[in-house]
């Protein structure tokens, strides 16, 4: 990813060193973008568009604090009790492929204690989000975003001298349904082990994500429309609720032929605070869906100069369809003295 910070510089920086070459010979603070004797266009977009594919997904969380537990049907005593758990997953496509490991240790007496711990290996989900948007499971859908990571695990119940072991089917909620901290849920599907904390740490690494839509707008004082396309690369702290984002994107099919090119952004996500939907068949307080709100600055080539502006983009609940405006100055050159 690391061409993306070093492409989106050397645009912007050209960018700026034509805007100061404008400045220099009209006096005009905002004429960026445009070279020695040429003219500066404004591009003023309003765009519509959603996740395509939501690209090869990364995910790690850590936690927590105990909300609540129940172990073979009895609810455990959170003051004398602490929890470690932990789940790595990696999601392309249909399928999904990791580990998740818990570890509940609740004290009965000064002497003696109960212990519950287990490894579960993840290779399947429950989708939150089916891909392309609209498709119709086990048909037509290629991709998706997981609300519960699934597997096969070892669990182990320990209580004085007696010992058992015990093969569970296990399902993880995923912390991007509950972000700021949690709380989440995990459970054995026929009920022997439920659990619900918080989480310490928690992140989604998104690479690859497809994006696109349409885009209607004004340029230099005409009417334009046509189409966009994303890239997009994301490194999403859920506990903090903040988003880094860089990617390529390109304009196609406008109807000024001008503004068709390729480039790149960089720019950073806020998940919004108190605008969540409760998830149903979760836990009370354990599934929140939330929007997303966007902003940055992006670069590109096109056939008519070189354009560059900004963008501010507001996500829908669930995030995965979006509306943004686009504010740029595309310069064309005409020669330079």
């Amino acid at each position: 990813m690391a061409w993306f910070a070093v492409a989106i510089l050397f645009l912007l920086a050209m960018n700026v060193s034509a805007g100061m070459c404008a400045e220099a010979s009209t006096g005009s603070p905002n004429s960026i973008g445009a070279s020695h004797g040429a003219s500066t266009q404004t591009l003023s977009l309003g765009v519509v568009g959603g996740v395509l594919s939501p690209g090869v997904q990364t995910y790690s969380l850590r936690g927590g604090r105990l909300v609540a537990a129940w172990i073979l049907g009895t609810p455990i005593d959170l003051r004398s009790s602490t929890l470690y758990y932990d789940f790595n997953v990696v999601v392309s496509g249909l399928s999904a492929t990791g580990t998740a490991s818990f570890d509940l240790v609740t004290q009965t007496s000064h002497w003696s204690h109960t212990e519950v711990k287990g490894t579960v290996i993840i290779n399947a989900m429950t989708p939150a989000v089916f891909f392309p948007l609209g498709c119709t499971a086990g048909l037509n859908c290629t991709s998706e975003i997981p609300a519960l990571f699934n597997g096969t695990g070892t669990v182990t119940f320990s209580s004085g001298s007696s010992v058992t072991t015990a093969s569970l089917s296990m399902g993880f909620e995923s912390a991007y349904l509950n972000p700021f901290g949690g709380p989440v849920s995990f459970a054995s599907n026929s009920g022997e082990v439920i659990v619900i904390a918080d989480y310490s740490q928690a992140r989604v690494q998104w690479t690859d994500v497809q994006m696109g839509g349409n885009a209607v707008g004004t340029f230099g004082g005409s009417s334009v429309s046509g189409n966009f396309g994303m890239l997009v690369n994301s490194s999403e702290d859920l506990r903090s609720g903040i988003e880094v984002d860089e990617g390529a994107i390109s304009f196609f099919g406008m109807s000024n032929p001008a503004l068709n090119g390729l480039g790149v952004f960089i720019g950073y996500s806020t998940i919004p605070t108190g605008s969540s939907v409760a998830c149903p068949g979760f836990p009370q307080g354990t599934c929140t869906m939330t929007g997303l709100e966007s902003s940055g600055v992006f670069a590109m080539t096109t056939s008519g100069g070189m354009l560059a502006g900004k963008y501010a983009t507001a996500w829908a609940t669930p995030a995965v369809v979006f509306s943004s405006s686009i504010s740029a100055s595309l310069g064309s050159p005409r020669g330079h003295a």
